[in-house]
């Protein structure tokens, strides 16, 4: 007998059950809601079945002198590291935000968190564990 199971709240994996798509967002929005909701929709129109983004703690993941250290890449959106990465991070209203655009274009909305603290958050979510990085699934 073939392994299946609910991935997410209606959708099953495996056995005779389609490809589960994940478009990985990550942080390529580069701090623009706008831009994740493009990316949102965009993934959906291409076939995606969920919209995948990634949620730190900074202070969890990185020691001070980490955030500290100048960040002169050209691609920074911050004078130092810890900058550039709060620039990219989104605040959990946005989260919500992102989650309910989400389920308007039809698609899951899950994030990776990135630290301990944003592992154990099971906050309102369906949580699936995939290689001990904690992925919340909405829809």
């Amino acid at each position: 007998m073939p392994l299946e199971f609910e991935l997410a709240p209606g959708r099953m994996i495996g056995g005779d059950h389609p490809c589960f798509i994940i478009a990985e967002i990550g942080q390529n929005h580069q701090g623009d809601i706008n831009i994740a909701k493009q990316m949102i929709k965009i993934a959906k129109e291409a076939g995606a079945d969920c919209a995948k983004f990634q949620k730190s703690e900074l202070q969890y993941k990185f020691n001070k002198a980490a955030l500290a250290r100048p960040y002169t890449s050209k691609n920074s959106f911050g004078r130092t590291y810890g900058e550039h990465k709060r620039f990219l991070e989104f605040s959990h209203a946005q989260y919500k935000e992102l989650q309910e655009y989400a389920k308007e274009v039809g698609i899951y909305f899950t994030a990776s968190g990135m630290d301990e603290v944003r592992k154990r958050d099971k906050t309102k979510s369906d949580v699936k564990m995939t290689r001990g990085m904690m992925t919340v699934v909405w829809k």
